[in-house]
């Protein structure tokens, strides 16, 4: 599999969260639909990169139909970023 795909929906969660995730938001939370496998939907974050902070993109960036590529957090969890045009 390639790791690329496209936001197929998305929501920004606001308080009242989960004490270590209300410091956070609001942050994204994506589903990315797979280019190699359009059935099947993956959940995680848009953010800069590998790694990022959950809130590290700008919400005004996140957009259904948005190319991205799969990186992972050091925890191994599936992370996007935006594809470069």
């Amino acid at each position: 599999m390639s790791g690329r795909g496209r936001v197929w929906s998305y929501v920004f969660p606001h308080p009242p969260l989960l004490p270590d995730y209300a410091a956070v938001a609001p942050y994204n939370v994506v589903v990315v639909e797979l280019v190699d496998a359009p059935r099947i939907r993956l959940v995680g974050n848009l953010v800069t990169g590998a790694g990022a902070a959950l809130d590290s993109l700008s919400p005004d960036r996140v957009r259904i139909g948005a190319r991205v590529q799969v990186v992972f957090d050091e925890g191994g969890l599936p992370q996007w970023v935006l594809e470069r045009p």
